[in-house]
């Protein structure tokens, strides 16, 4: 749109009507309600009519986002496509319903009418007779995009005021999503649904008495596909577990929204819930018994991990390369993290990265892989002999009795069949208790003794191979085998990297982050340490990263490794 033609084509009495335009629409509604849906349908159909309807226009295919708030635009994809193609020049003007669906923030209002102005489009929000394209409707604008985002203040306010007086008067709020319950929309009670209730009892059971830890417990259920709508997670167990809906209690002002427009949280402490026992109308799932037990659990575990993340010192040595790669720009750690395609792989990334983004620092991420791959060619340059160190150890226990490892299998396995039992007396007593139904009691008995059979059946072929390997003729064969195995392991070859490494210093060469350098600094422990280091380099090599076989410059990755002695 030429806005200067337009504007003087209105100016001259020209209705908006008679200029040659092409024209899209946007529409939105806030809730995904069957009454909203049908408003948001008779919405589209209007505008589309309307425009093809006018033989100066060119009907453009409209945006709708669909019970998706106002007060935040980052949220509306379809809004944000809009500007972008606005952006484009595929259309000149947008008509939509009236300021509220555009957004019930004055500044966003604003920004984006002057942003689409500075493209050449023009908004016309039809029940408020605003039409961006005159000089005039900024003023207008600014004060009907004022009295919207003051009416959901408002509304917000009504909601939180209704909320604290239905909290009063004991009202059980939310919906039907509590999982094992469903509300009775005719009493407020919540009513148990005994197929969820049943996967509820057991997530109690195998925390508190079985002693599972909480993503054991999600395995578990992810296993038996218990959750239909979607995967059992750490995060929604431990909720449930700590949630006092379960044991028939009512709870409710455990957080808050501060800001309507942020939708900022205010969560609050447990000492602030308002909570107390209520079974007449929230039956409970769970003894009292079995959810405090949980919970004293829960909170001593909670409490054990806040105090081991205090300690940092702990996370100094947690990874082979923890605290000991560093980024050569900022002299900051690098952190350990997952990719998020391949959670196989791991990438260690500069923490100063990780904190405020590459704007900050573009320091490249390093594969573990890679890693460990260039100190493997880095041990064979250093000519430490695997099969060497073999021999030597062969010579020396070749006098003593094989050791397979198969005691301590045998010890571990008897310590498992111990905690069966164990188990297996928890829930006979839980059973004498009133505790648990003699079908539940059942149910748990018969499968301990199917783990006991199979760690039995385990216990006797490891006996029965442990016999064999003593009647063995060929125990030097057999010997050097096991030591092969073990000194080649990724754990010895590991035991030799964390002792010999002192640190590594990452940076780009060239100004490109596909070649990097590694100045990888080994120790000679027996060195007098109070004497000060000096690092004297003994190899330098390139080690190469994928093939081009993509056609892709980032499969192509090259390493220059320089390695320095501490002397």
């Amino acid at each position: 749109m030429d806005l200067y033609t337009v504007r003087k084509q209105l100016n001259m009495g020209i209705p908006l009507t008679n200029i040659r335009l092409k024209v899209t629409d946007y529409a939105r509604v806030s809730t995904d309600h069957l009454e909203q849906k049908k408003s948001l349908q008779n919405q589209v159909e209007h505008f589309e009519q309307y425009i093809k309807e006018n033989p100066n226009w060119i009907y453009v295919p409209g945006y709708v986002d669909d019970g998706i708030t106002g007060t935040s635009d980052i949220k509306r994809d379809n809004f944000m496509k809009m500007i972008e193609d606005a952006r484009l020049g595929k259309f000149d003007l947008i008509i939509t319903k009236e300021i509220s669906r555009f957004s019930r923030n004055t500044l966003d209002s604003i920004k984006y009418t002057r942003e689409l102005l500075s493209f050449g489009v023009a908004v016309l929000f039809v029940n408020d007779n605003i039409n961006t394209a005159l000089p005039d409707s900024e003023l207008r604008l600014t004060i009907m995009a004022s009295m919207a985002q003051d009416e959901i203040r408002r509304l917000s306010e009504r909601v939180k005021f209704g909320m604290n007086r239905a909290i009063e008067r004991g009202e059980i709020l939310g919906n039907d999503m509590l999982y094992g319950y469903k509300k009775d929309k005719n009493t407020g009670k919540l009513n148990i649904i005994e197929e969820e209730a049943k996967v509820v009892r057991k997530i109690y059971e195998l925390y508190a008495i079985e002693e599972l830890s909480l993503s054991k417990i999600a395995k578990t259920l992810n296993n038996e596909n218990t959750y239909a709508k979607k995967k059992w997670c750490i995060s929604t167990i431990s909720r449930m577990i700590e949630n006092p809906k379960y044991k028939g209690y009512y709870c409710a002002k455990k957080s808050e929204i501060v800001d309507y427009m942020s939708k900022k949280i205010k969560y609050f402490e447990k000492k602030d819930w308002i909570i107390y026992e209520d079974k007449k109308r929230i039956s409970p799932i769970v003894d009292e018994k079995l959810w405090e037990r949980a919970n004293i659990r829960l909170k001593l575990r909670k409490k054990a991990f806040s105090e081991r993340k205090k300690d940092k010192s702990i996370y100094k040595n947690r990874y082979l390369y923890s605290a000991k790669i560093y980024c050569a720009e900022h002299n900051t750690v690098f952190h350990r993290r997952k990719f998020r395609k391949n959670k196989k792989d791991i990438t260690w990334v500069c923490s100063e990265y990780l904190k405020n983004g590459k704007t900050t620092c573009d320091s490249p991420n390093i594969r573990e892989s890679e890693l460990d791959a260039i100190f493997k060619e880095l041990i064979s340059k250093l000519q430490i002999d695997f099969n060497e160190v073999t021999q030597m150890l062969m010579n020396y226990y070749k006098h003593l009795e094989i050791d397979t490892g198969i005691d301590e299998r045998i010890l571990e396995l008897e310590k498992q069949t111990k905690g069966i039992y164990a188990k297996k007396d928890k829930i006979l007593e839980l059973s004498l208790q009133g505790s648990l139904s003699n079908s539940e009691f059942y149910e748990r008995n018969n499968s301990f003794n199917e783990k006991l059979k199979s760690l039995k059946n385990d216990l006797n072929n490891l006996k029965l191979e442990k016999e064999k390997i003593k009647s063995s003729n060929n125990k030097t064969k057999e010997l050097f085998n096991i030591l092969k195995s073990k000194v080649n392991s990724k754990s010895t070859v590991n035991k030799i990297i964390s002792s010999l490494l002192d640190y590594i210093l990452v940076s780009k060469m060239n100004n490109d982050k596909n070649n990097m350098e590694l100045n990888i600094f080994l120790l000679y422990k027996e060195n007098d340490q109070s004497k000060k280091l000096q690092p004297i380099l003994r190899n330098s090599y390139e080690f190469k990263r994928g093939y081009d076989t993509q056609g892709t410059k980032r499969y192509k990755v090259y390493y220059q490794v320089n390695c320095y002695f501490c002397l």
